[in-house]
């Protein structure tokens, strides 16, 4: 019985220590979790605002490379933030609730605009999440538009459960690279063109030859349709709330210069 109670004992005392073991682990390694998720975030930014690592050109690169193929620098990243990128927090009137109806944006009275801007305050570009529906979940984004909101600058996916080699090719430069100067003419009023549309193939890239086509994935019409759908809600929203709040923005960035 004796015997019985000390192995009891003593299993306790391992099981407690491994569970302590474990827990200063875990404490430990979150930091790191949280740290690596941040600059995969700041990454992403960099990537929409087409700022990227030093003595890269996007169109050698591998089509099917990824955001995370590339050369990074991660102090590099966390400065580049600093220094260029400001955030604003914009309040959200009924009006523009609207234009969320058929969104995926979890947004209620306010939104954060990212602003890319240079050492004189002038804005370079905007930037804001964006989120859709693919085949099997959730696709979550970040955009980039120009200064006078007439082209996109880019596009990366940071999150997204698609099929691998069909859906999940987005993430791929190769179909990110016709986010570069895509035209959103067909969002504003006086325009007769329509906003963003899906083409089979497409001879050009969009900065070759500005259009507001994008090129499908085959065997991923789905996801890109859902994609399509995100863009074409979500620009609208973004962009008449950055229209109106043009000047407040601007200002903002100024001030910090």
């Amino acid at each position: 019985m004796k015997k019985s109670i000390t192995t009891i004992a003593f299993m306790t005392f391992v099981t407690v220590l491994f569970i302590s073991v474990l827990a200063v682990i875990n404490e430990t390694s979150r930091a790191r979790i949280i740290q690596n998720l941040q600059i995969d975030e700041a990454k992403s930014i960099l990537y929409a605002f087409d700022i990227l690592p030093k003595e890269i050109d996007e169109t050698e690169l591998n089509p099917a490379a990824t955001t995370n193929d590339l050369p990074w620098n991660e102090q590099n990243v966390i400065e580049t933030i600093r220094e260029e990128i400001k955030t604003v927090t914009l309040p959200i009137s009924e009006e523009h609730k609207k234009l969320l109806k058929d969104s995926f944006l979890a947004i209620e009275d306010s939104a954060t605009i990212y602003i890319h801007h240079d050492n004189s305050g002038n804005v370079l570009a905007y930037g804001f999440p964006l989120k859709g529906k693919g085949l099997w979940g959730t696709i979550s984004a970040f955009g980039a538009v120009s200064s006078n909101l007439e082209k996109m600058v880019g596009i990366d996916f940071t999150a997204q459960v698609e099929t691998p080699g069909l859906g999940a090719r987005i993430t791929e430069v190769e179909f990110k690279y016709f986010f570069r100067n895509l035209s959103l003419e067909g969002f504003h009023e006086d325009s007769k063109r329509k906003p963003i549309v899906l083409v089979k193939e497409k001879e050009q890239s969009n900065i070759e030859d500005p259009t507001n086509s994008l090129q499908a994935i085959t065997g991923a019409t789905q996801t890109v349709s859902g994609v399509q759908k995100m863009l074409n809600t979500d620009l609208k929203f973004y962009l008449d709330l950055i229209k109106e709040n043009e000047q407040q923005l601007k200002q903002a960035v100024s001030q910090r210069a």
